[in-house]
């Protein structure tokens, strides 16, 4: 039982956990919101779940290699250095995967719930993995096994102030610990 445990934690990319219990939290109430109010205001198509968890990940995995690229070229390490509040990586990532929903939900039965799916799906997979980083990359890192990190304008300054906590008890116990020894 065990080793099936630890594969799952493999595929899953469950590993360190770059956020805290309250990114943890945050993330899953915006995924609870993200796929609870479009679908009850809108519903969903036969189409959306398709999109959503298919279409729109691998479409984010493609679109992120080919922004990193893009940086990598242009500006080395550029990305790295974006790693704040909100970056304009994301922005373009967000632009490449908006684009074709909104095409689709013009062209074909898909609605922009897809979307919302995607989103939903992006902030659970981000609060199962544990991922700093900004949910539009949660798949994209499991896709292709990274850890690539971009700003979320909502978690980022959560998550580095628990961080922040975080460091401050561990040196805090650590100086306890010289003490008493």
């Amino acid at each position: 039982m065990h080793s099936h445990s630890t594969a799952l934690r493999s595929l899953l990319g469950l590993g360190r956990r770059e956020i805290g219990p309250l990114g943890t939290i945050g993330r899953l109430i915006a995924a609870a919101a993200a796929l609870a109010l479009p679908a009850s205001l809108v519903g969903f198509s036969a189409w959306d779940p398709l999109v959503g968890l298919v279409a729109l990940p691998v479409l984010a995995t493609v679109g992120f290699a080919v922004v990193r690229e893009g940086y990598e070229r242009l500006a080395p390490g550029g990305i790295a250095s974006q790693a704040g509040t909100c970056c304009g990586a994301a922005t373009w990532l967000l632009a490449l995967v908006i684009a074709p929903v909104v095409l689709l939900a013009a062209l074909t039965p898909v609605t922009f719930t897809a979307f919302w799916l995607w989103l939903g799906a992006s902030f659970a997979l981000g609060a199962l993995r544990g991922y700093g980083g900004c949910e539009i990359l949660a798949f994209p890192n499991l896709l292709t096994g990274r850890r690539d990190q971009v700003g979320c304008i909502l978690f980022t300054p959560i998550d580095r102030a628990e961080a922040q906590s975080r460091l401050l008890r561990s040196t805090a116990s650590a100086r306890s610990t010289v003490r008493d020894e």
